[in-house]
């Protein structure tokens, strides 16, 4: 359920602020925490699930160990099928893309299986953040925080845009990620309502707004703390709990930060290429023979000769 006090408690922070919209700093700073398995030995699980080999053929499911919850939160007999649920799901992998594609999150709506109920919420849900999305304003990053290594992106390289993925209640291929949802608060399992979890960063779940807490008025909270300036850096101190995501959080950042350029289309390449220019053949005039001109040449080298002797030897002195 909503929290109000927590926005209560990050307005207390303010001696770390920074420029770096919450969601950004979330992906590029806060670490997801690693989830407990106890399995079969043997079993391999990737590095965001820290595993104890348990005695029986079975999977056991706990919360991160920041969580202070040892309870079981799901569990399913040892095969890989199960481990494929556990380790990633369709909802998780869509996720993932559209935060690699720098939305500023992206809000899980967990249907109740009433449909009414979940129409109505769903249309709330989706038309105000629509609306969001043309009125908010992402803040203007501070050089002296790019400078200090808080965001790896410019400011005009931030995104500000929220989407939905539906989840059905009963979805066997979600077993594991709606465990993990319904588990960050401890009185969800007890309601029977729509849910929406905005998920951000390296797979947080903000908090959970449920049944009529789908309503502007928390839309808004959620969307604004979520692009607003980071008033705590540490993550304990923000609202949330992180959910096991099979994603390569590093790459992603630093494929955001680097993004490869588009390679041309094959029909726009002749445009790019050099151009083949076909030179006509230049036509001369032919070429004059050259006898009449040696022949003026030769007459006049003789004029010039005889006028020469004529200076030399018939005006000198008697």
């Amino acid at each position: 359920m909503i929290r109000p006090l927590f926005f209560l408690l990050l307005a207390a922070g303010t001696a770390f602020a920074c420029s770096v919209p919450v969601f950004r700093y979330a992906l590029e700073h806060w670490e997801a925490d690693a989830y407990r398995v106890t399995a079969p030995a043997g079993a391999k699980l990737p590095e965001n699930y820290v595993v104890t080999t348990g005695t029986e053929p079975k999977i056991e499911l706990r919360q991160p160990k920041s969580a202070r919850n040892d309870a079981v939160i799901w569990s399913a007999p040892f095969s890989e099928a199960n481990v494929a649920v556990l380790v990633d799901s369709p909802a998780r992998k869509e996720i993932a893309e559209r935060l690699g594609n720098g939305e500023s999150a992206v809000f899980v709506f967990l249907e109740s299986g009433d449909a009414t109920k979940d129409a109505a919420a769903l249309k709330t849900l989706e038309e105000r953040l629509d609306y969001l999305g043309g009125v908010m304003n992402l803040p203007k990053l501070d050089d002296q925080d790019i400078k200090n290594g808080l965001v790896s992106i410019p400011g005009d390289g931030l995104r500000l845009a929220f989407s939905i993925v539906k989840v059905k209640r009963d979805d066997p291929a979600e077993a594991a990620f709606i465990a993990m949802l319904l588990a960050s608060e401890e009185d969800l399992r007890g309601f029977n309502e729509p849910m929406a979890f905005p998920i951000f960063g390296q797979g947080r779940a903000l908090y959970a707004l449920v049944g009529k807490g789908i309503r502007a008025e928390t839309i808004d909270e959620a969307a604004q703390f979520l692009i607003g300036s980071c008033s705590c850096q540490v993550k304990e101190q923000n609202p949330g709990i992180d959910i096991a995501m099979a994603v390569d959080w590093k790459q992603m950042v630093k494929d955001q930060a680097t993004p490869g350029q588009k390679l041309p289309e094959l029909k726009d390449m002749a445009d790019l290429l050099p151009q083949t220019v076909t030179i006509d053949e230049v036509k001369t005039e032919p070429e004059r023979p050259l006898k009449s001109d040696w022949k003026l040449f030769a007459a006049a080298v003789v004029l010039v000769c005889g006028l020469l002797i004529w200076k030399r030897f018939w005006t000198r002195p008697a």
